[in-house]
């Protein structure tokens, strides 16, 4: 079944009140309208509980002036306001869709030629929307998956605070200490980390014999075990350091700051990975997909956190759709390109969760990898794909088999190869 605009419109029952929300951090604007478009009352409200209430009210007033037999709230989901509004109204068991917010700007700017931009005017372009059937369907992460769409968020923030903090070490390094990177690849690792925290000015460590520049690092490990002959080659290499004097002490004191705060995300991360594995095993879903071969369980919980139960869908294209990975067409004036472009108008996080997934399925799963070389090596005529193309195609491939397992209640199976026949 498509989902096109006609079957959107019917989701919007005849003689609805419809509210339009454009949200903000401290108030929000509703415009209360009917569906020939007719503006019947504005209002500002408070981002609270009692603002919610008011609005409420109000809606049930305008419902006995304009005798509607029931309300219907279209809001807008620009930044992140519109979801503690967006909670509150299905805990009330009131109807509501989302309007995006790229939609409706260009709305706005297209009847309008004036330009015009208030909050108003965003509510009465989102009511207007929702009349259309210009909306999306509201679906509100609820129990482990509201809880593993946290942590998974908890997660993508930690690994990018994670790689700040090193990239920050490695440029600190190229004025303090250049040559460190060259005898550690990984400046943050047990070793490295402890001759950063320990001593990192080249000069200090020139200044100690080798035998004291190696007890030193070991007594900072207590008792772990370190790479004692790459401490020696950087005990050489600081002999004769180009790295700058001036300003030293300091700068070896932010990076041990640096180091102390990397250990820290590292046993957050730690922590985290435990929750994500506990909650996966607490889906529906999370058995199904960890079948199959190549999927870790930091792939499977961003998949299943972007798109929360498998129920909610009907057919494997719109996981597709919201990973923004299905071909779109681009055509004009009877060209087309020679590549089929994607549209990239999903979530982006779930389209990068599903891209990470299968980098190692490509390598590691025997039924993805036949595949991928079969796309790859395919003749001239037959349109033979690029590597990139060949993810893409694997995107879609692991959202369907995903979809497919989950809909059958199946464990993955690598399929049989089929036995060739062979006539004499």
């Amino acid at each position: 079944m498509k989902n096109s605009t006609a079957k959107k419109r019917k989701q919007v029952p005849a003689g609805y009140l419809v509210v339009g929300v454009d949200p903000h951090k401290k108030k929000h604007a509703a415009v209360f309208m009917t569906q020939d478009f007719m503006t019947h009352s504005k209002l500002k409200f408070d981002n609270s509980r009692e603002g919610f209430e008011t609005v409420l009210e109000r809606a049930r007033t305008e419902m006995l002036k304009t005798e509607c037999r029931g309300v219907i709230f279209a809001i807008e989901t620009g930044a992140h306001h519109w979801r503690n509004l967006a909670y509150f109204l299905d805990e009330k068991g009131i109807p509501l869709r989302l309007i995006n917010q790229f939609t409706l700007k260009r709305r706005r700017e297209g009847k309008d030629l004036n330009h015009r931009k208030n909050d108003y005017r965003d509510s009465e372009v989102a009511a207007q929307l929702l009349c259309t059937g210009e909306f999306n369907a509201a679906r509100l992460s609820q129990g482990v998956y509201a809880e593993l769409r946290a942590a998974y968020g908890s997660y993508r923030r930690l690994v990018k605070e994670k790689t700040r903090i090193v990239n920050l070490v490695k440029s600190l390094l190229d004025g303090l200490f250049p040559e460190f990177t060259q005898v550690f690849k990984n400046p943050c690792g047990q070793t490295a980390a402890s001759v950063l925290c320990t001593c990192a000015v080249p000069q200090a460590i020139a200044g100690m014999t080798e035998s004291e520049f190696v007890d030193a690092i070991k007594a900072a490990c207590q008792g772990r075990r370190i790479m004692k002959g790459k401490l020696r080659v950087l005990h050489h290499v600081a002999m004769t350091s180009i790295g700058i004097g001036a300003g030293a002490q300091s700068v070896s004191s932010e990076i041990a700051f640096l180091i102390e705060k990397l250990r820290l995300i590292e046993q957050q991360l730690r922590q985290i990975n435990e929750a994500l594995t506990r909650l996966v095993h607490e889906t529906m879903e999370g058995k199904y997909l960890l079948s199959i071969i190549g999927l870790s369980y930091v792939s499977v919980a961003g998949i299943i956190a972007e798109l929360g139960s498998f129920s909610s869908y009907q057919n494997a294209k719109q996981l597709i759709k919201m990973a923004g990975s299905n071909p779109t067409e681009s055509e004009s004036g009877g060209k087309r390109h020679s590549h089929t472009p994607i549209s990239k108008q999903g979530r982006p996080v779930l389209r990068h969760c599903a891209w990470t997934a299968v980098i190692p399925m490509l390598r590691f799963n025997p039924d993805f990898r036949d595949w991928a070389k079969k796309l790859r090596e395919r003749p001239a005529g037959a349109n033979p794909l690029s590597g990139r193309e060949v993810m893409v195609a694997a995107v879609n491939k692991l959202l369907r088999l995903a979809f497919a397992l989950v809909k059958n209640q199946a464990l993955y199976q690598i399929p049989e190869s089929q036995p060739v026949e062979i006539t004499i």
